[in-house]
């Protein structure tokens, strides 16, 4: 009962966070219009490029290390990484990119800050310490509805240049939430062989980077392809592509949320059986609880998208219905994903994403061009599904159960209720 509890809680915190986000979302294009929100939607596309490289080191390779090193022993090079990051890479982006000089040095505040608060979450989650996850999780994205309402309602800021202020400042408090959290595990130890730390961390972050690259490349590649394709009307058509994912992603708050506690929780475990079998019920219950998410989604009106985020939106509906059945596999796919990164197979979750970025190039290159942002869901929606059975059939040789009994066998789903035996003891750092 303590892992169903736990997994409801950050459910409601993450589904909480998402209606938050939603509101946000809402905003942006409302107050900015589909060429504001598809300026929001490249920093933020070129932020999270950013963060892949700093989660090398200080991303879900952390959350396995955790268990078994020094907390202070991790978290130094993992700072001092996410600060080179977040201040060489923008360079890049302001030297080849379309950026102005502030819209640079805000794309650099953003980034360190990110990277900074990504460290500090992926420790907690490794020690699953996941309640002030949820919190510090929560509460960013409050104090970014409250900081962008206040800027457009009372300053009368309504250019981009508001929302990257209000999501920096936000950046700040999560990331010294983050260390307030973290203060026990602060304390002094013998510091460990550096050297030897630091290549486990980049071996077990590469195959986790390389999977979450390619897998962000699934997700928005599309975002360049459409940029590349219409130069002209590009910022106005990823705006408006980018909200109707954004509406559909929110469906993925269940399953991330699930996959956050089952990652914590086989990180720990030394049983691979009891691991297996929690892994198949919760992706059954993932699956069909993104799967009734996505069917409310549809039925909505078209009128009804244009009246929260304005006119320039009501084609909504059609992207969301290119892209339900993708985003519905994801809620199957992701609690594999997760299985395997637990156990430290990352490579696999790497090869699914590989999988469907082969997809996402051919597809995007074939029905970009000619059918635009509603060519960008069909490519989207397919790269999904091949990731999805891909790690559909991994994961069907690693346990040995039939494809029925994983997609159709719904008996005993909540059989994952009893708790596991047999952990990995965090004796340094609990």
């Amino acid at each position: 009962m303590h892992l169903f509890r736990t997994i409801l809680k950050t459910v409601i915190a993450k589904g909480a966070g998402s209606v938050i986000s939603f509101l946000i979302v809402i905003l942006t294009a409302r107050f900015m219009g589909a060429a504001g929100r598809g300026s929001v939607s490249l920093m933020v596309l070129n932020m999270t490029v950013i963060l892949l490289v700093n989660d090398l080191i200080g991303g879900g390779a952390l959350v396995f290390l955790v268990p078994r090193y020094s907390l202070n022993n991790l978290l130094l090079p993992s700072w001092l990484w996410g600060v080179c990051c977040g201040t060489i890479f923008p360079i890049f982006f302001y030297l080849f990119g379309d950026y102005s000089r502030q819209e640079y040095i805000y794309l650099t505040a953003l980034s360190i800050f990110l990277n900074l608060s990504s460290i500090n979450a992926a420790a907690l989650n490794g020690k699953e310490r996941i309640r002030p996850g949820n919190i510090i999780s929560l509460v960013q994205v409050v104090s970014l509805l409250i900081l962008l309402a206040g800027f457009i309602f009372v300053l009368g800021k309504k250019s981009p240049d508001a929302y990257y202020l209000a999501l920096l400042i936000s950046y700040i408090i999560m990331f010294f939430m983050g260390l307030y959290f973290l203060r026990d595990g602060l304390t002094p130890s013998p510091i460990a062989n550096v050297r030897r730390l630091i290549r486990q961390m980049l071996r077990s972050g590469f195959y986790v980077q390389l999977g979450n690259a390619v897998q962000l490349l699934n997700y928005r590649i599309s975002f360049y392809m459409i940029a590349y394709f219409f130069p002209v009307h590009g910022k106005s058509l990823i705006g408006i592509y980018s909200t109707g994912a954004s509406v559909c992603e929110s469906v993925w708050v269940i399953s991330n949320g699930i996959s956050m506690v089952q990652y914590a929780r086989i990180a720990n475990m030394t049983n691979r059986k009891d691991a297996q079998q929690l892994s198949a019920s919760l992706s059954k219950i993932s699956f069909l609880a993104s799967v009734a998410a996505m069917l409310v989604l549809i039925v909505l009106p078209s009128r009804l998208f244009g009246a929260i985020f304005g006119p320039e939106f009501i084609q909504l509906p059609h992207i969301i219905l290119l892209l339900s059945a993708g985003i519905s596999a994801f809620g199957l796919s992701c609690i594999y994903s997760h299985y395997f990164s637990g156990i430290g197979k990352m490579h696999i979750s790497s090869y699914s994403s590989v999988a469907g970025f082969i997809v996402t190039l051919i597809a995007g290159f074939i029905l970009i061009p000619r059918y635009g942002m509603y060519g960008a869901a069909i490519t989207a929606c397919c790269s999904y599904l091949a990731s999805a059975l891909y790690l559909l059939i991994r994961f069907h040789k690693e346990c040995g159960l039939s494809y029925s009994h994983l997609l159709f066998s719904y008996k005993n789903i909540f059989s994952f209720l009893k708790e596991p035996t047999g952990y990995v003891r965090n004796q340094r750092n609990s």
